[in-house]
């Protein structure tokens, strides 16, 4: 093997194994409304309660009963995510805590199953996280 298919085949597998870590793009399940809110609002370094909301389009009933995970990422690479894992305070309200602890650009994964056994994935944007002034 000379080093240019060497040096190919390397370029190669960086480019794959970097698709996988990628978050999921696009809507999974347009059928459903997902409204997001943080709070502080602008969001700020620290403890942020993030609730959202979930719409049947279609008929604009809550979706009730779905278990809702969080996940928070930094937009840019080698920073820990955070979890969340959303409970349910009012019908298709949902409601969980994340710690947003450092100052930039965010974004929220958002994995839901429904009560129906369909599910959602959807990503929401957090840009400009600045830092608390205590």
């Amino acid at each position: 093997m000379t080093w240019r298919t060497c040096l190919l085949l390397c370029a190669l597998a960086a480019c794959l194994s970097l698709d996988g870590c990628r978050p999921p793009q696009g809507d999974s399940n347009p059928e459903i409304a997902l409204d997001l809110a943080v709070t502080p609002d602008p969001p700020v370094t620290g403890p942020a309660n993030v609730r959202l909301t979930l719409t049947d389009k279609a008929t604009g009933q809550p979706v009730q009963g779905a278990e809702v995970r969080l996940e928070g990422n930094m937009s840019h690479a080698g920073m820990r995510p955070v979890f969340g894992a959303a409970r349910e305070t009012e019908p298709g309200r949902y409601e969980t805590s994340l710690d947003l602890h450092m100052g930039g650009d965010w974004f929220i994964l958002v994995d839901a199953t429904l009560r129906d056994g369909r599910s959602l994935q959807r990503q929401v944007d957090l840009p400009d996280v600045h830092a608390r002034q205590d």
